[in-house]
């Protein structure tokens, strides 16, 4: 079906979530939760408001930026591109969920500590989709 892989529509949480994305502050990237959807036949990308902010972004380049495989491995931290490609790659060949903590390096140049949850819903013999959310979280003192 087409449809499968567009952006949520009428979703009422993703409706509370744009409306917490539009009071909160991008000083404080703790608690920033942003989603994401990744169509595997198309490639195609779509993030919610908070991704972009996790990722450095101002609103007025929302618009203009396409979301990507390459765009979002760009912004891993050196120290954690390995370790991250190789969790997405486990969780896109096997299916399931996957959690990894991470580092992102914004477009602003400030590093922000973020938890990602995702799931790669596969219906068998089937391409299907990914998708989940990341949570910036506090810098831990360990």
């Amino acid at each position: 079906m087409a449809g499968q892989c567009l952006p949520p529509t009428g979703d009422s949480r993703q409706d509370d979530l744009h409306a917490a994305h539009r009071t909160e502050h991008v000083e404080r990237p703790a608690g920033v939760k942003g989603g994401f959807r990744l169509c595997l036949p198309t490639g195609q990308w779509w993030w919610s408001p908070g991704m972009f902010r996790l990722h450095g972004y101002p609103p007025h380049q929302w618009r203009s930026l396409r979301p990507s495989t390459r765009l979002l491995l760009t912004h891993r931290h050196p120290a954690d591109r390995s370790a991250f490609a190789q969790a997405w790659t486990h969780l896109l060949e096997t299916g399931g969920v996957m959690a990894v903590r991470y580092r992102i390096v914004g477009v602003d140049g400030v590093v922000r500590p973020v938890f990602a949850m995702a799931y790669f819903d596969r219906p068998a013999g089937a391409a299907g989709r990914a998708g989940g959310e990341i949570t910036g979280v506090m810098q831990s003192d360990e």
